[in-house]
């Protein structure tokens, strides 16, 4: 069987997380209300990249005449057009968006640019699609993400068993490779709690952000390491919980 490439594999996540997306998608929410704050009142298109199971459709569909969705995962879409039957789902990838150039006036990605390979081709992407004058309101998950159970992690072996978040300067940087009339970078944080490490990984599968990039099975859970995690990370507990960072870089560009 011929391997799967990155963005299938990521899209493969997302279809097995898609039936229960919304009961664990707190952050997701959270992060959603802070981006549409960035974003123009009205819009004649809207193109909502990484839509997911039409997570935000309902803030947007007010503020729009054209609606469309795009995600890469076809369960999310058959979630969303049962939903929202009347509005259109296209199936399609960050790195190259299904809609015409210059076609496009607010480009709103709630956490879903973090899952491209090469982040510049993304942002060469939404400039491709967005008219002059167009409105990009994006953010991703940057480095300080997750940041106590990777910690934990590392007390049990040295592999890789969360994705890998880069920096907001590196971030920044890829994105101001093209001719944006203005860019504006903004950090937030946000830190949820669960009463056990097992209750955190199953939040964390629950919204497909599980998918790690591996060479070889050998990082996999077991249920030894599985009891080490779960003793690392209790010197993390707080009267809250057990906690989960996100460190969330919130993004608006006018082309």
């Amino acid at each position: 069987m011929k391997p799967m490439n990155f963005q299938q594999a990521v899209a493969r996540q997302f279809n097995k997380a898609a039936k229960h997306y919304h009961q664990h998608a707190d952050i997701q929410r959270l992060t959603a209300d802070s981006l549409l704050k960035l974003g123009p009142n009205s819009a004649e298109i809207l193109l909502d990249v990484g839509c997911g199971p039409a997570s935000t459709t309902a803030h947007l569909l007010p503020r729009t005449e054209c609606y469309m969705g795009v995600d890469i995962a076809p369960a999310m879409l058959a979630t969303a057009a049962n939903n929202y039957p009347n509005q259109v789902w296209l199936n399609g990838e960050w790195e190259a968006l299904p809609v015409s150039a210059h076609s496009v006036d607010w480009l709103f990605a709630n956490l879903s640019v973090q899952w491209v390979h090469h982040l510049e081709k993304a942002m060469g992407e939404a400039y491709r699609v967005l008219k002059p004058g167009g409105v990009a309101t994006i953010n991703t998950v940057v480095e300080g993400t997750f940041s106590s159970f990777i910690k934990s992690w590392n007390a049990v072996d040295d592999r890789q068993h969360t994705q890998t978040f880069h920096s907001p300067e590196k971030v920044e940087r890829e994105v101001r490779l093209f001719n944006w009339e203005s860019a504006d970078f903004k950090l937030e944080k946000h830190i949820q709690y669960f009463a056990s490490s097992r209750e955190l990984m199953g939040s964390i599968k629950g919204v497909g952000a599980n998918y790690v990039r591996r060479t070889n099975t050998s990082g996999l859970m077991t249920k030894g390491r599985l009891q080490q995690l779960e003793d690392a990370f209790e010197s993390y507990r707080t009267t809250e919980g057990l906690p989960l960072e996100w460190s969330v870089l919130n993004i608006r560009l006018v082309k």
